[in-house]
């Protein structure tokens, strides 16, 4: 066996253990977001209606993620909010996860939840997501020495 099969091998096992801890951590989360939905009122017809349900649910809250995170950083940095982790973050990650909850449950005629259901989901996932932000970094706002510094950097003008 030479060094470049080696090292192909090598490649090939970090690549299936990165995935591994990858699928594991999202079954992880699935699993937490179905316990919790399920006791909240999801109704399902079919396994496969689940799964697609998840996989939709996850495809778009991604972006939806985000859009959350970066409109209070926004307002933050032009000074319209004193804080980025304040409770407008709280507000926009509750109701986009209830509009894209009530989005998928509207479409999808093999998937039922209860609105209480998916209100109690959306706090529950807004309260983790607010509690998570609280160790971010706050934007620096538009008139720092910081946000100059970075204004310098991307200036193409010159």
């Amino acid at each position: 066996m030479n060094r470049k099969e080696v090292f192909n091998i090598n490649k090939v096992k970090t690549i299936v253990i990165c995935l591994s801890i990858v699928l594991i951590i999202l079954l992880c989360i699935i699993f937490f977001e179905f316990i919790v939905l399920r006791l909240l009122g999801l109704q399902y017809n079919s396994i496969g209606s689940l799964v697609f349900f998840f996989v939709l649910y996850l495809l778009l809250e991604i972006p939806l993620s985000l859009i959350s995170n970066a409109i209070p950083k926004a307002l933050k940095s032009v000074g319209i909010i004193q804080s980025s982790k304040g409770l407008l973050s709280f507000l926009l990650d509750t109701g986009l996860t209830f509009a894209l909850i009530n989005l998928l449950d509207t479409f999808m005629a093999n998937i039922k939840i209860e609105w209480q259901g998916a209100v109690i989901f959306s706090i529950i996932t807004g309260l983790i997501s607010w509690k998570l932000r609280e160790t971010d970094e706050e934007p620096p706002t538009i008139d720092s020495e910081e946000f100059k510094e970075i204004e310098k950097r991307f200036d193409f003008k010159k």
